[in-house]
């Protein structure tokens, strides 16, 4: 059986991993001024870490670079640091599950959306999660999720955003889940899809593979 795992808020704590890159821009700003506190820092870098502003992390990375006289590279490169040491934000049910899907003989594939620009970062992310050792198949895409050259009815997909599972849904998939961790962007939001499978861990469906 084929398989489709989104990263961000399923396999991958990417609201802790926002955390620690701003804290680590902040903390660096802080140093080489000499100047403000990093809590202080946190708040301003968050508020323009947005769609509005700088939704990259190396552009926003640059712009306060450039904003407090300070190389780029360093900003740059104490993100890239953080990213790359990234096993610690792999969720801890995580392995166990795509271990048993291989055991299985099922195929593997890690199915994620991100923009153009991001797409170097998705990939550090990846590499830094070291998950490729379980995966198959990498797929990084900038189109809808739904709307890719992929046999639907013949893949279980499991992902935590309701656009993306009701999109998905659309296409018949032979089995749906939605991931639902506590503290992520969507846990909150009421997604009504007819056979939907929701779970809050990959230990709740882990014991009923085929």
């Amino acid at each position: 059986m084929n398989y489709y795992i989104d990263l961000d808020s399923t396999l991958y704590d990417t609201t802790s991993l926002v955390n620690d890159m701003l804290y680590t821009i902040a903390k660096n700003i802080c140093e080489l001024t000499q100047k403000g506190v990093i809590e202080d820092r946190i708040t301003e870098l968050r508020s323009m870490f947005n769609r509005e502003n700088y939704y990259n992390i190396y552009k926003l990375a640059t712009y306060f670079a450039d904003k407090n006289n300070i190389e780029h590279s360093i900003l740059i490169n104490s993100v890239e640091n953080v990213i790359l040491d990234g096993k610690k934000y792999v969720y801890e049910d995580v392995i166990d599950f795509l271990k048993e899907l291989k055991e299985k003989g099922h195929n593997i594939n890690i199915l994620t959306f991100v923009a153009q620009e991001d797409l170097s970062y998705q990939l550090t992310k990846i590499k830094g999660s070291g998950l490729s050792k379980y995966i198959d198949n990498i797929i990084i895409t900038s189109n809808l999720k739904f709307n890719l050259d992929i046999e639907y009815n013949k893949g279980i997909f499991i992902d935590d955003n309701p656009n993306d599972l009701i999109g998905l849904a659309s296409r018949n998939p032979k089995t749906l889940i939605r991931m639902k961790r506590k503290n992520t962007k969507y846990y909150t939001k009421e997604v009504n899809i007819d056979n939907l499978i929701e779970i809050e861990c990959f230990k709740e469906i882990i014991k009923t593979l085929n």
